[in-house]
Formats: structure tokens, C-alpha cells, sequence
């Protein structure tokens, strides 16, 4: 079955669909009731509004196992954001022009399906996991040793971490990280395929801040939180490489001291979150991050520039910092070697499972009183 929603544009899209057995077009935003029913799910964006836009693919996010946007004007300046954010189909002009087909939306399942078989679809084996939280008042670190940066200072609380699904992970990507020192970000070509820690930085339940505090604040506090995460990463040569309303994705150098830098830097800002968002950011509501970590290959273009950049490690690092990421935690998928965490951290981290056919780890979780 194949269910749209097009407050805008519903007619048209009827007329297009009308020799397709199966298709349904919905006059109005998708509700979590009309999502329940299943099915190949389209959203169009036609003539919707940010407001409108954002609370749509919330619902399509949480309700629905296959989804995809229908853009026939191309409103879309980067449809590459909607697959970072779960997406598994994009119709644009020019396919809307060419003309809508069972075929069309059959291959698009048949796709989404194959991806969803390679992630899941392995014999099962006997696993667990659990874990502790950590309670930190302090974590100091020297800016040139960063191995001093201890988790005995950390006092633990027993809890449970999620339970380890159980899949066979995928042949792991060993990270080959350099001990030699990263040249400069202008030392990599446009266009060149290069290997990359890919760090994901996203705001925790605060997905309505933007209607909380409105267009203008919100783009103030915008511009001062790229300014903290810049700073709080420079000592990892971390470049702002993505943004989006809510989320961030660094690109960090593949250097050992590197690594550990931007691993270091990811837990002092989750544990300073909330003084963070009162002095830094002028909030009067508690502020939380959610940041993952992962390594792999992508197209390289300059920040401003990635519009059409779409790897499969650039897929996955959003999937997991959107999907299984814990709020106040820093995962880190298993394609990061272990020789990214400073020492005296390693045991920082605990198993959390396979996410996308990878092992991943969790960070502890800082209590506040």
C-alpha cells in the first residue's frame, strides 16, 4: 500500500496516482492514527512550512518503518538531509515530471528491504551486555597529555544498558590512524575520498526550542552554540562539516591524538551541558547532548559545499546519532579504534549492542544532583 500526505498538493498527486492499484493521497498532514495503518509512507513538501515540515518527519521518524518525500517543486535545497535523517525514498521534479509508477515505488521498497536484510538478516548468537552509570565532578585533562584524563575519579552507580541485539556484526573497519601530525584541513583535495572520524552532535529533547523561543532567538543561539562546539573541539582539529536545525557533524582528522581529543572534548561538553546552556547560551531550560562517534569514507567538499556528498558512513553516523544514541552518552561504534580513547577511559565505554550490523559502546552517563 502506498499512503501520501499532501495538504498542498493532493489533487494533482491523485490524478498522477490514479493508474496505480493500492496508492492513497491524504488532503492533510500525516497523524500518528492514519500512520498506524503502515505501508510505503510519502510525505509531500509542497507549500509546507518549517514548523509544519519538522512535526511531519517527527511523526514519519517514530511511526513508520518506511518513508519517504515527495518535492515536486524541488523545494528542497539538500535532499541528501532527509536519507541522514531516515528517509528511504526521494521523488523530485524531475522523476515527478517523468511520471509516477508502480515500478517506480517497487524498486524504492525493494531497496529499502535489501538494506534492512544486511543490517538484521544474520544468524543469531548468544550475547549480553550490561553497564554502569558514572557520576563525574571533575574531569581534568592537560592539553598535552591527554591520557591524564582519568575515569578513577568517576564514583559509578549500578543501571542496565540496553540489551545486545542479537545479530552477528559486520567484518569490522579497522580505523588505521596516524601517529604522525594532520597537515591542515587544506591539504585535502576537493572531490578526494578520504577516511574520517565522523563526529555527531544533536540537541536531546529539544526539538520544539525553535518554537519555544522563536525565529530570532533561536537563530542567535544557533550562531552561539556553533561557536561552542568549534571551540570545544579545536583541539581536535575538528571541522564543522554539516548542520542542521538541531544536529552537527564534525569531521575529525584520522590521527591518534586527534581521536582522543574529539573523545575528550565530546565528554567535557556533556558533562558542562547544562552550565553550557545557561552562561553560553542565555537558556533558562535544562540543555542535553547526544554525540556519537564512528569511523569511515566519504567524498570530500568544503563545509557549505556537501550538498550532493552521500556516503554510506556518512548514512550511518546520522542513523546512529538520530536513532540509537542515548541522551548525555557519547557512542561509539566499533569501526573506532580502541587507540582513540586516552587512556584510563577505555573503560569508560561499555557494549551496547549492534546497530546496522556494528558493535557499538555507550559512555557512562554523569549523575547530577
Amino acid at each position: 500500500m502506498i499512503r501520501i500526505f499532501s495538504s498542498k498538493n493532493a489533487a494533482v498527486l491523485r490524478r498522477s496516482l490514479a493508474k496505480i492499484s493500492g496508492a492513497e493521497v491524504f488532503s492533510e498532514l500525516p497523524t500518528i492514527s492514519k500512520l498506524k495503518a503502515g505501508g510505503e509512507v510519502y510525505l509531500d513538501i509542497s507549500g509546507l512550512s518549517q514548523a509544519e515540515l519538522k512535526k511531519a518527519l517527527g511523526l514519519l521518524k517514530k511511526n513508520t518503518s518506511f518513508w519517504g518525500i515527495i518535492d515536486p517543486k524541488g523545494k528542497a535545497e539538500d535532499p541528501a538531509l532527509f536519507f541522514f535523517q531516515g528517509a528511504s525514498d526521494y521523488i523530485g521534479p524531475a522523476a515527478v515530471i517523468k511520471g509516477l509508477t508502480k515500478k517506480r515505488f517497487n524498486a524504492a521498497l525493494s531497496h529499502a528491504a535489501g538494506k534492512k536484510e544486511d543490517a538484521s538478516g544474520r544468524r543469531a548468537v548468544k550475547t549480553g551486555a550490561g553497564g554502569q552509570r558514572a557520576k563525574a565532578s571533575n574531569i581534568n585533562a592537560s592539553k598535552t597529555n591527554a591520557s591524564k584524563m582519568s575515569a578513577s575519579n568517576m564514583k559509578v552507580s549500578k543501571a542496565n544498558f540496553p540489551k545486545v541485539s542479537d545479530t552477528v556484526p559486520k567484518k569490522k573497519t579497522v580505523a588505521k590512524l596516524s601517529a604522525a601530525k594532520f597537515p591542515g584541513w587544506k591539504s585535502i583535495r576537493a572531490g578526494a575520498t578520504e577516511s574520517f572520524l565522523f563526529m555527531f552532535i544533536t540537541l536531546s529533547g529539544k526539538s520544539n526550542l525553535h518554537s519555544i523561543v522563536g525565529d530570532e532567538t533561536f537563530k542567535a543561539i544557533k550562531t552561539r552554540m556553533r561557536e561552542v562546539l568549534k571551540n570545544g573541539f579545536r583541539e581536535a582539529d575538528a571541522l564543522l562539516w554539516m548542520e542542521t536545525e538541531d544536529s552537527y557533524l564534525f569531521l575529525v582528522p584520522p590521527r591518534i591524538v586527534n581521536g582522543r581529543a574529539a573523545v575528550e572534548a565530546a565528554l567535557k561538553i556533556i558533562l558542562g551541558s547544562r552550565l553550557i546552556g545557561i552562561e553560553k547560551l542565555g537558556l533558562t531550560i535544562p540543555l542535553e547532548f547526544t554525540m556519537a562517534l564512528h569511523y569511515g569514507k566519504t567524498i570530500f567538499q568544503t563545509p557549505g559545499k556537501t550538498g550532493m556528498v552521500i556516503s554510506d558512513s556518512i548514512n550511518y553516523i546520522f542513523h546512529l546519532g538520530t536513532k540509537k544514541a542515548e541522551t548525555g552518552r557519547l557512542t561509539i561504534s566499533d569501526d573506532v579504534s580502541e587507540e582513540s580513547i586516552p587512556e584510563g577511559l577505555q573503560d569508560f565505554f561499555s557494549p551496547a549492542g549492534i546497530f546496522e550490523g556494528i558493535s557499538i559502546r555507550h559512555s557512562r552517563r554523569f549523575i547530577r544532583k
